[in-house]
């Protein structure tokens, strides 16, 4: 039985975006290749500003937890499992 292809990019979004001062500058990938899209797990790439990412990340990973923890409850809808990476713009010069 294949699973249904779903994207979280807009959830994710929904979360993240009011954590950040500039939330038109947050950008959310999706890293799993094409024949991965209908596989149980999900990976996200969540990358925004320098001086966000501490807002984001939070004080001992708490927000990021949170985070994970939110969008895997909307994941677990479909019987799916998302995990995310949190980067900012100046760790990786590709953006």
């Amino acid at each position: 039985m294949e699973m249904e292809n779903i994207d979280l990019t807009e959830k994710i979004r929904a979360i993240v975006g009011p954590l950040t001062k500039r939330p038109e500058t947050l950008l959310i990938r999706r890293l799993d290749k094409e024949e991965m899209l209908t596989q149980r797990e999900q990976h996200y790439l969540v990358v925004c500003d320098d001086e966000d990412l501490g807002r984001v990340i939070g004080r001992h990973g708490i927000n990021s937890n949170a985070i994970r923890t939110l969008v895997n409850v909307v994941a677990r809808k479909y019987k799916k499992s998302a995990y995310l990476t949190f980067e900012s713009f100046g760790q990786n010069e590709d953006w």
